[in-house]
């Protein structure tokens, strides 16, 4: 296995920051789309568009030589991320945007506690409060007992859950190969796990 990559912290929040704003783009499509094309296929529709990105990535990912482990980790992660973009496209379509994005902030609190739990990783009182803080704030979403939790609601608990532990095998595999490969397998794996999905709901977009 080869060592660890040094942390690099400012890069990262500067390509999360650009992560964010991609997202809010990719939600405010989807949001308008909304239930006119089924959850499965507007996300197959999502990454098969999404390929053409892929293909500088094609010569690192055969250059890798993938080993048997991390074929099978980014397997796993392929899968988890296959459910979360599903119950993610379809709670888009069932709650208001603004629900959906509030109870999505609930996934890097799964990371962190995650991350403390499975890798080692410090948990200092300022991560946790987060944590406590995201908790706090889905009860306050859902309001259970007060008002009727809906089906969207608990698609996205189901989403963060799974977008955690996509995000926590993309961790581990971020130290043994290049980001091109991580990102590479993840639109070839969640493509392929979305399609079975798709062409069972198949509607022929306008």
């Amino acid at each position: 296995m080869e060592n660890p990559k040094p942390s690099q912290p400012v890069k990262g929040i500067l390509w999360m920051m650009f992560t964010g704003v991609m997202f809010v783009a990719v939600t405010a499509v989807v949001k308008h789309v909304g239930d006119d094309v089924p959850a499965a296929q507007a996300a197959f529709l999502r990454y098969v568009l999404g390929l053409v990105f892929l293909i500088p990535m094609i010569k690192p990912i055969l250059a890798a030589h993938l080993t048997r482990r991390q074929m099978k980790l980014f397997g796993i992660r392929g899968l988890v991320h296959t459910v979360a973009v599903i119950l993610w496209f379809f709670a888009m379509a069932q709650i208001p945007i603004a629900e959906v994005t509030a109870m999505n902030y609930l996934s890097p609190g799964y990371v962190s506690l995650g991350a403390a739990l499975f890798m080692g990783e410090r948990l200092p009182p300022r991560r946790l409060a987060a944590v406590v803080f995201a908790l706090i704030g889905a009860m306050i979403i859902l309001r259970p007992g007060i008002k009727a939790v809906e089906i969207g609601h608990i698609a996205m608990l189901g989403t963060a859950i799974c977008f955690a532990a996509g995000y926590l095998i993309a961790k581990q595999l971020s130290g043994e190969v290049s980001a091109a490969v991580v990102v590479g397998m993840l639109s070839i794996t969640v493509t392929i796990g979305l399609a079975p999905f798709a062409i069972a709901v198949w509607v022929t977009p306008t």
